[in-house]
């Protein structure tokens, strides 16, 4: 989840209250408080709702909340001159430009800092890691309308930002650190869009990087903003999300006219939106029973209006889609600390899921047997799933265009992440016995199942495959009421001989064995490790 850092005085000015009052308000607009510190605030905002990626954008809402400043806020647009005319060549690259110029701006460093950040935001989260939609932020002054937006071949060249020499687009793409992370949106491409002005300075290679010509800094005082999209909605939205926060924070707007071959738009479009206002299913969903004006004063709360049977939405409120959003933002408006938990009538009295009370006797028991709990997650790096354990990748389920590359790939085992646990606390003392309970993904030709595993590992200068065997025929004994057989078998985790295949009633569940002392070495580990992984769904299965 994106987390935005606040300065508290600085905030405060911006609210118009007290730092105490703000920080216990914060909540209530959905948000959660990360950490607080005597200078700052960082606070992790939902991605759904961009408009809080900024101070700004967070100070506007809280005003609402607050009764500082209610109702719709407004943003005025005045009719600018600039033109920018878009070339046909890139209609199956990237077809689509929205635009807007942001005047009279005082920016600090920590102002600047808040936009940037909350470009990068508004990249990963609407642009979709910048596939969709991607953002030019620049220096206006440097720029001689009208501008030009069009496909360039690979030669094509420019002193990209950040660097001091000129650079084809081919080595961009290759040499540049934003080149190498985003080329591939842009893979099998013949042209590459190229933003620039009426004497050739070039704006922006969109979605990679901008110019160096157009730079932003603290003395900028007007910007031109470009807004390159797939699509043309997601383009405009992302927009109208931007220009709003740079007209809080005193911007003066004006549009920009944009000229495809065929038709002309003017962005941007800064119009509210309606949508039925239906009480009936504030209520239900709510369990409020309030009246209309009541709900109006909700929304005010919100910096939404209501105008007769409608309600009237800013334009840069893209997440709400639905009716049930708008009863969402009457609860927030109301005050969810207002809010009565009501336990509804039923005749059916509610109980524990089976799975889920055998999943937690088999962590009480684990427990209470000597193992710490760990809790790890299921999607992890390569590395520790494939490379460290020298094993092939065959069935590998691989996340496309990860944000990490240490959550790239999906798990099919409990037994890396637990050797990642262990590598990571090398300085603590042994024995180290860990598990987890947890959910494993298997590939079965084009389908993925999921399964419930049991993976435990003991760590000292003499564990053996006798200790996890014990520990193992402990559980399984007490659960099942008998005792497990084990048969010699090999498997990519356990050493050659010191592994067996565990079997209960004639059905194979999992391997318990000695961890290969090659795959020790590689996690860092200093002292042996005996395991076992079994899949508990069978052993559910069996005491059913």
């Amino acid at each position: 989840m994106p987390v935005v850092k606040i300065f508290l005085d600085r905030f405060a000015r911006m609210v118009g209250s007290k730092r105490h009052r703000i920080i216990d308000r914060l909540p209530y607009l959905g948000l959660d408080i990360e950490s607080v510190d005597d200078e700052s605030i960082r606070v992790e905002y939902n991605p759904n709702r961009p408009d809080f990626s900024t101070d700004y954008g967070i100070a506007r809402a809280l005003r609402g909340l607050m009764r500082l400043e209610t109702g719709l806020p407004t943003y005025s647009v005045r009719d600018g001159r600039i033109n920018v005319f878009v070339n046909r060549n890139l209609a199956k690259v990237r077809p689509y430009i929205a635009c807007a110029v942001a005047r009279y701006l005082q920016l600090d460093d920590e102002s600047i800092r808040q936009i940037i950040s909350m470009q990068e935001d508004l990249h990963n989260g609407l642009g979709r890691r910048r596939a969709k939609v991607s953002i030019g932020l620049h220096n206006l002054d440097a720029v001689v309308p009208p501008v030009h937006y069009e496909g360039k071949p690979s030669t094509f060249s420019f002193v990209p930002l950040g660097e001091s020499r000129v650079m084809t687009v081919a080595e961009v793409l290759k040499r540049t650190e934003t080149g190498r992370a985003y080329g591939r949106i842009l893979s099998g491409a013949k042209l590459y869009p190229i933003l620039r002005d009426s004497l050739g300075t070039v704006l922006s290679f969109p979605p990679i990087i901008n110019g160096t010509a157009t730079k932003v800094d603290s003395r900028t005082r007007t910007l031109f903003i470009d807004v390159t999209s797939t699509d043309e909605t997601a383009g405009e939205d992302t927009l109208a999300v931007l220009v709003s926060t740079l007209a809080e924070a005193g911007a003066s707007l004006e549009s920009v006219r944009i000229k495809y071959s065929g038709k002309a738009t003017v962005t941007p479009d800064l119009t509210s939106r309606t949508m039925r206002m239906d009480e009936d299913l504030v209520n239900a969903i709510t369990g409020l029973n309030i009246s209309r004006s009541q709900v109006k004063a909700c929304l005010r709360r919100c910096r939404i209006d209501l105008a007769g049977a409608s309600v009237v939405i800013p334009r840069y409120r893209v997440d709400i889609l639905h009716p049930v959003d708008i009863a969402e933002e009457v609860a927030i408006g109301y005050g969810l600390d207002k809010v009565t938990p009501l336990y509804p009538a039923s005749y059916q009295p509610g109980s524990y899921d089976r799975s889920l009370v055998f999943l937690n006797w088999v962590s009480e028991t684990m427990a209470r047997s000597g193992f710490i709990e760990t809790l790890n997650y299921e999607l992890i790096d390569e590395a520790s799933l494939y490379t460290n354990f020298g094993r092939g990748n065959r069935g590998k389920i691989e996340v496309e265009n990860p944000r990490s590359l240490e959550h790239c790939v999906l798990r099919d085992s409990i037994l890396p992440s637990l050797m990642t646990v262990l590598s990571r606390n090398i300085k603590e003392e042994y024995p180290q016995m860990i598990f987890e309970v947890g959910t494993v993904y298997l590939r079965s030709g084009s389908r993925i199942f999921e399964e419930s595993h049991l993976g435990a590992a003991i760590a000292h200068t003499s564990t053996t495959y006798s200790e996890a065997k014990m520990h193992l025929s402990a559980l399984i004994r007490e659960q099942a009421g008998g005792g497990i057989t084990t048969r010699s078998s090999t498997h990519w985790a356990f050493a050659d001989g010191r592994c067996a295949e565990v079997i209960l009633n004639g059905t194979r569940m999992g391997h318990v064995g000695e961890v290969k002392p090659s795959v020790v070495a590689s996690f860092g580990l200093g002292v042996p490790v005996s395991a076992f992984e079994v899949d508990l769904g069978k052993l559910s299965q069996r005491n059913a």
